[in-house]
């Protein structure tokens, strides 16, 4: 399944991106995570994120698992050359406003999305910094993480209100790109959070998914505990394969796609 392009997205300067074969993630990616889960104590706990913001590794930082308490849990890391903390908070406000920007990412897997009418006015508004207006928006998405195709609403926080210590950040990470999760007219499952730091040349984003839990008012909350556990296992094991392979297509063209409309303002009275 790709997405069938009208006439409006023929027409955008973006277009072309969209034929361009997409760029692999490295084959060394999949033959580790075909060793099967990782062990639950190398999991990252949501209520210790903020060693994601510290120097270093982590002891998982590519893999799921499935928790003792029913949850899961997937790790991803990839290195961006090129890709800078602007860029990337760029993307994550400019893409959700046209299906075919979120096409691009992933042509085999992405195939629409939209801001929510609720937030669209905090997206594009000016006032904000880009940085900001990503944050309290909500983007309604169609895509396939392994699981089908399958409407999420990806409802986007600050670092703040994920509940980083702010003062972390000035060890070393850049930015953290942070939401929760709800599954079409279903409940909230999912949350992650992207975090960046500066390496030479570029950056690297360590990505942390955690199924059954929410970040609320800066706090870990557990929810769908009557998911059933097959349902966390077929989720993690997709996006523990969807995450490397839609990051390293992302890395290989943001700087390009960037350089090209970050001068383009989108205006508020075309999306409403």
């Amino acid at each position: 399944m790709r997405r069938e392009l009208s006439a409006f997205d023929k027409a955008q300067p973006y277009a072309p991106w969209f034929d361009r074969p997409m760029t692999p993630a490295p084959q060394s990616i999949y033959e580790e995570l075909d060793r099967g889960p990782l062990d639950p104590a190398l999991a990252l706990p949501l209520a210790e994120r903020d060693k994601l913001l510290q120097p270093g590794y982590l002891p998982a930082e590519r893999g799921w698992c499935l928790m003792p308490d029913g949850s899961a849990f997937v790790a991803g890391l990839t290195r961006m050359p090129g890709v800078t903390a602007e860029m990337l908070e760029w993307w994550f406000y400019w893409h959700g406003l046209h299906g075919l920007r979120y096409a691009i990412w992933d042509a085999d897997d992405h195939y629409d999305a939209r801001v929510s009418p609720e937030t669209i006015r905090r997206r594009l508004d000016p006032t904000l910094s880009i940085r900001e207006r990503g944050w309290n928006t909500t983007d309604i998405v169609l895509e396939d993480v392994g699981t089908g195709p399958t409407e999420l609403h990806i409802s986007f926080v600050s670092p703040e209100a994920f509940g980083y210590d702010m003062a972390a950040f000035r060890t070393g990470a850049c930015a953290a790109i942070s939401a929760n999760i709800r599954h079409g007219s279903g409940p909230s499952l999912v949350c992650f959070s992207h975090v960046a730091r500066e390496t030479e040349g570029g950056i690297e984003l360590r990505s942390r998914f955690w199924l059954g839990w929410n970040v609320v008012d800066g706090q870990p909350v557990r929810v769908g505990q009557g998911v059933p556990q097959e349902v966390f296992v077929g989720l993690a094991q997709g996006l523990v394969r969807h995450c490397p392979k839609e990051y390293h297509n992302l890395a290989a063209i943001l700087p390009a796609v960037w350089a090209e409309n970050k001068d383009r303002a989108d205006r508020l009275e075309d999306y409403l």
